[in-house]
């Protein structure tokens, strides 16, 4: 029948409650969405008024988490789906149905963040490259293969490195980058042989991404200055 028989705030969490259909808990929702559904006893609910009420509870609480989750860093659309679907929730669900249900919420919610550029891959992979660039130098070799893993598309990948290749044309960006990388080394690589200085160095600034026609003028630059 789907009649509610009680309503009750949960002793967890005061600013949710319990909803009991015919004697038996049913489902939890917030007290605002209590109060926006004028939901009281005695009122009978249909399946489909059950399972929007389930559904716009689990959405709900699904943004909270996901902007709580944006609010440390930007996130790509992948790391925002990982988040909910690897270590979220999803592996506790039971039944088909439930990880169906799940996985629909978690879609409208990213769907929602897109739609308000909570979410943006693109923003995300041209502030990915100024932050590593800015702070943690390397080259673009290793940045798009960072950006694969975070999930962001080739095209976006491909259109991030071509604004990037025009404006290091216009101020030779990669010597500058790799010079800054290859300074914090300095004090380590010091007191090598001229040899072994060029090779660690020019070892730790390929791994950092760095193509030899950028590494080996950089190499030169600070042998001198060491």
């Amino acid at each position: 029948m789907n009649e509610i028989t009680a309503i009750e705030k949960q002793k967890k969490d005061s600013k949710r409650v319990s909803v009991f259909l015919d004697g038996q808990f049913a489902f939890g929702i917030s007290l605002e969405q209590k109060f926006e559904e004028k939901l009281k006893i005695g009122q009978v609910l249909t399946g489909v008024q059950v399972k929007e009420l389930v559904e716009k509870d689990q959405v709900s609480r699904l943004m909270d988490k996901a902007l709580h989750f944006l609010s440390y860093r930007p996130r790509t659309e992948k790391e925002v789906r990982d988040q909910f679907l690897r270590k979220g929730k999803l592996k506790d669900l039971k039944t088909e149905t439930e990880k169906a249900a799940y996985q629909n919420s978690v879609e409208k919610v990213i769907n929602q963040l897109k739609k308000y550029g909570q979410v943006d891959d693109f923003d995300f992979a041209k502030w990915w490259v100024e932050q590593r660039l800015r702070f943690n130098p390397r080259g673009f070799r290793l940045l798009k293969m960072e950006l694969r893993q975070k999930g962001v598309s080739r095209e976006i990948i491909d259109q991030v490195a071509k604004e990037r290749e025009s404006q290091e044309e216009a101020t030779g960006s990669p010597e500058e980058s790799a010079l800054k990388a290859g300074e914090k080394k300095l004090s380590l690589y010091r007191n090598l042989e001229k040899e072994e200085f060029r090779k660690k160095l020019g070892q730790f600034l390929m791994r950092r991404g760095y193509d030899w026609d950028v590494i080996a003028p950089v190499v030169d630059i600070l042998l001198k200055k060491r």
